[in-house]
């Protein structure tokens, strides 16, 4: 593992079922697990993290309203956000492709069907490739951040 990545606070706010697997895929670093909306608001504005990973399911469905949230605390403006859907989820495709839209649109870095990953230490290893490699280029996929009017977001 790069020495750079050992450690890094990791925010996850997912369903308990997916928690269990999220730990196991970080482990290694710290790893802050969210229980509520309410618990996850206080940790954002709290703390910065190296990164965060939300779950459609989160909370009854809550996920839009804390990724809305995420962008609007300076100490996470531009920390990368992935964003996943449950193993277990019976969404259809053209679903999914829409979450996959939605969460783009709203400044999250990735989205991930976790049913694409085998529960097993080769789909682990994948997850947790993804999840290094958005800690190590800051989340910086799409070319830089942009704000809800469309300017930069400056670093």
């Amino acid at each position: 593992m790069d020495p750079r990545l050992h450690g890094r606070k990791i925010l996850i706010a997912v369903t308990p079922h997916t928690a269990e697997r999220m730990k196991r895929v970080l482990r290694g670093h710290l790893v802050l697990e969210m229980h509520t909306v309410e618990e996850a608001k206080e940790a954002l504005q709290a703390h910065e993290q190296a990164a965060i990973v939300l779950g459609v399911n989160f909370d009854e469905s809550r996920m839009f309203e804390l990724l809305r949230l995420v962008r609007t605390y300076d100490c996470n403006r531009t920390t990368p956000v992935l964003c996943v859907l449950d193993r277990d989820s019976r969404l259809s495709d053209v679903a999914v492709e829409g979450l996959d839209h939605a969460v783009k649109a709203m400044l999250a870095n990735a989205f991930l069907n976790l049913q694409k990953f085998p529960d097993d230490d080769e789909g682990d290893a994948r997850l947790r490739r993804i999840v290094d490699y958005l800690i190590l280029i800051d989340g910086d996929i799409h070319g830089g951040f942009k704000d809800v009017h469309g300017e930069n977001v400056h670093r």
